[in-house]
């Protein structure tokens, strides 16, 4: 199994502003929370959860990064996986109360913490936090669903980013991939394979 960035052209579309009113109706992940507990750079920002979603993304697009992956989780959480050709990367986003999260960074080249890197995305992301204003959303455009089943009226379980490194598996005779979900579980999009692999 391999990463594989996916080709642009996705079967399944929806405007941003569908998404980002759907983010609301999607449950979250049925996980046992034990990711969050894995080991990497903490921080607790007092902002709320919308506000940290919009942070996250800006930091990390600063830094030259993306949110490959966005998988709500129980109890109002969210895990997230980003990468690119150089690095894998995970971000838990854990609710603490209604104005306190807690963000856990890890980042990994070739299987080796790079507790620098989780250091310098932690503080430019704690920086992005204090440029959000009120009315400020997650962006969700360009990205696509996940499902639960490889069929797209069943239950969307989160987002991902098309042109990005995606740890996904061809399902033969089919044109569904399965794909490894940042909390270790899977789920199904649609799509074209590009020629690009990483792994």
């Amino acid at each position: 199994m391999g990463r594989i960035v996916l080709a642009l052209g996705i079967v399944v579309t929806m405007s941003g502003c569908v998404i980002a009113s759907a983010i609301s109706g999607v449950a979250g992940a049925a996980v046992d929370g034990v990711f969050y507990l894995f080991q990497g750079t903490e921080e607790s920002l007092s902002i709320n959860m919308r506000a940290t979603l919009v942070a996250v993304q800006r930091g990390l697009e600063k830094s030259g990064l993306h949110v490959n992956v966005l998988e709500p989780v129980k109890d109002g959480g969210y895990v997230i996986a980003l990468g690119n050709e150089n690095l894998d990367g995970l971000i838990a986003l854990v609710k603490q109360t209604e104005s306190l999260t807690t963000i856990t960074v890890k980042v990994k080249i070739n299987s080796m913490r790079q507790d620098s890197i989780e250091r310098a995305l932690v503080e430019t992301i704690r920086e992005q936090s204090k440029k959000v204003r009120r009315f400020d959303r997650f962006n969700f455009k360009g990205y696509r669903n996940i499902y639960v089943e490889q069929n797209v009226a069943s239950k969307k379980i989160g987002w991902f980013l098309p042109g990005t490194p995606l740890d996904v598996t061809d399902i033969a005779k089919s044109d569904w991939m399965r794909i490894k979900m940042p909390s270790g579980g899977q789920g199904y999009l649609k799509g074209a394979l590009a020629a690009s692999t990483h792994k």
